[in-house]
């Protein structure tokens, strides 16, 4: 029988026994003092008291005999039952112990010796039974110094850090009780592990000074208030920077801010504050004046915080000091001004000198124009009236000098056109480069009937362009291509397309003469030529208006050649607003 019970069973028999001895002489007493007065009361005749005396001892023993038998049975009872009633409990106790899912041991309060612990207990730390109850408690604790000092664990508000079986510490929440053990007194100890607890304490409240600390490193600042604005619940430390005033005031004041917000501002305060109210969320910039009498730039943001039932708990917000952009601001709208006005000087001047430029171009055309025309009058009319009584000399020189005029007169009309690019403005339209190509090559055919070319275009090449400007391009192009393959049996010319969804690219090559491009910078030069006058005419003006209209249409020219080996120049335009159209030649 466990000890426990034992103690229960002892004092309950002693308290029963008692009760006996206490109910035995109440009885022989009151059977004394009762049976006399009534033997008496029924006679007092000798013979009848001394038989009465006789059986009343008799009677005594018997009455009290049956009633001890029934006494001793009925304590017995009880006392069995009080047996197993305390047996039960303590096994209950017992199974609860050793059931229970967090880890326990009852340890004597002098040695620190385990003398029980439960599977819980095992499993969490890892040690076996034996090797648990062969350890003391101090055995379990991560600090050495203070197990060999004071045979403890160290603590901290109700905490022992413990080591397991494998080395890992953990922390453990210690929860004592004095219990009866064996005859004696034990400690039961419960340890409810909290180490994943205390680390997401810890590790939260680093984040808090983490956050805290970024707050107060940041210029911008910070705060958060009850929902009816009465209370300012938090305010970084970069208000005093911003607007001049303690943290503090802010916080006994918040309305404080409103009263330094510029004079001419307080109604976008106000509104921004209205915005908050209906739209739960606001922004505006204003000007403050600081107590020391500066100026700064603010920009306001704040915004309702809701929990998830959208009843609003506080207000958060922003403030941001803008001052130094709202400067550059002004200073860049400063100087957009200035240069809008000089760009419209420099425009108006510009106008006006292509104005004298296209008045001069006029002026001048028509002044050497004037001169030739009469050279060549005079040349014309002096073959007529003395032609015939002339050496053939006079015919030659005659002619030599009616040719040089002519030529001087379309170097003119080309520096003339070359002008015009320039300041003839743009009418944009789709148009179709193909037609184009073909009249002027059909224009061509009539100068030179005797001419076999074969020419090669698309069906259709639509770009987005200004049609007058687009035939003169196609003019030189085509021209040229005419001009420089005049020397070959069979000339060949061919216009080939690349379509593209934004810009047309096409390529005029022929067969012709060819000459060196390896100098691209001469190319598109005035005056520049690649054959002599008696190879070939021209003025040297007829690529370099080309490369001008095609730089007035964002497009891209250039041109690859050799001597002998033809000639093929590349134009890039803008594609028309349906894409370029191009159809293959059938």
């Amino acid at each position: 029988m466990p000890p426990s019970v034992q103690r229960s069973v002892d004092a309950a028999a002693l308290r029963f026994a008692a009760g006996i001895a206490a109910a035995y002489t109440l009885a022989g007493v009151a059977w004394i003092l009762l049976s006399d007065a009534l033997v008496l009361g029924i006679s007092d005749d000798p013979g009848w008291l001394a038989t009465a005396q006789r059986y009343k001892g008799v009677l005594y023993v018997l009455v009290t005999g049956v009633g001890l038998a029934w006494l001793i049975r009925a304590g017995y009872a009880r006392l069995l039952r009080a047996v197993d009633e305390a047996h039960s409990s303590e096994l209950r106790v017992h199974q609860m112990f050793l059931g229970h899912p967090k880890p326990m041991w009852v340890c004597d309060p002098l040695s620190g010796r385990f003398v029980a612990v439960n599977a819980a207990a095992l499993q969490h730390y890892g040690y076996s039974a034996q090797e648990f109850l062969a350890m003391t408690r101090s055995d379990l604790c991560a600090t050495v110094e203070r197990q060999a000092s004071e045979g403890t664990c160290e603590r901290e508000a109700g905490l022992e850090q413990h080591r397991t079986k494998s080395g890992q510490l953990i922390h453990v929440r210690i929860t004592h009780h004095t219990i009866p053990y064996e005859g004696s007194t034990a400690d039961l100890t419960m340890a409810d592990d909290v180490t994943a607890e205390l680390l997401a304490k810890h590790a939260l409240e680093r984040q808090e000074s983490q956050f805290r600390q970024l707050h107060d490193s940041l210029a911008e600042v910070l705060w958060l208030a009850r929902a009816d604005g009465g209370e300012v619940l938090y305010v970084s430390p970069a208000f005093r920077r911003l607007y001049g005033i303690s943290p503090d005031a802010f916080r006994r004041m918040p309305g404080v801010w409103q009263e330094v917000v510029h004079p001419d501002d307080r109604g976008i305060a106000l509104a921004s504050q209205q915005a908050l109210d209906r739209d739960g969320q606001a922004s505006c910039e204003y000007r403050i004046r600081r107590p020391d009498g500066s100026e700064r730039w603010i920009s306001d943001r704040k915004r309702l915080i809701v929990d998830p039932e959208g009843l609003v708990r506080m207000i958060g917000g922003i403030g941001e000091d803008i001052t130094e952009a709202k400067l550059r601001e002004a200073e860049s709208a400063l100087a957009q001004a200035r240069l809008e006005l000089r760009v419209a000087e420099r425009t108006a001047d510009l106008q006006r000198i292509n104005a004298e430029l296209e008045a001069f171009a006029h002026t001048a055309a028509h002044d050497l124009k004037t001169p030739l025309n009469g050279v060549t009058g005079y040349v014309q009319l002096l073959d007529r009236r003395y032609g015939r009584s002339l050496d053939p000399e006079f015919t030659r020189m005659t002619g030599r000098i009616t040719q040089s005029a002519r030529h001087m007169a379309e170097l003119v009309n080309a520096l003339l056109a070359l002008s015009r690019v320039s300041m003839t403005e743009l009418g944009l339209a789709d148009v179709d480069l193909a037609v184009l190509a073909r009249e002027i090559v059909d224009e061509l055919r009539r100068q030179e009937p005797s001419r076999q070319v074969e020419f090669d275009a698309p069906e259709a090449m639509v770009a987005n362009a200004d049609a007058g400007l687009m035939r003169s391009l196609l003019g030189n192009l085509l021209g040229n291509a005419w001009k420089y393959s005049g020397q070959r049996d069979q000339a060949v010319i061919r216009i080939v397309a690349e379509p593209g969804p934004a810009r047309l690219s096409f390529s005029i090559s022929d067969n012709g003469a060819g000459f060196d491009a390896s100098q691209p910078d001469r190319l598109f030069k005035p005056f520049e030529r690649f054959h002599s006058l008696d190879e070939f005419e021209g003025t040297g003006i007829g690529l370099a208006t080309c490369q001008r209209i095609v730089r007035r249409h964002g497009g891209q020219i250039e041109i690859t050649s050799a001597p002998g080996q033809g000639t093929t120049v590349r134009v890039t335009l803008p594609a028309a607003a349906g894409g370029s159209g191009v159809q293959p030649p059938r």
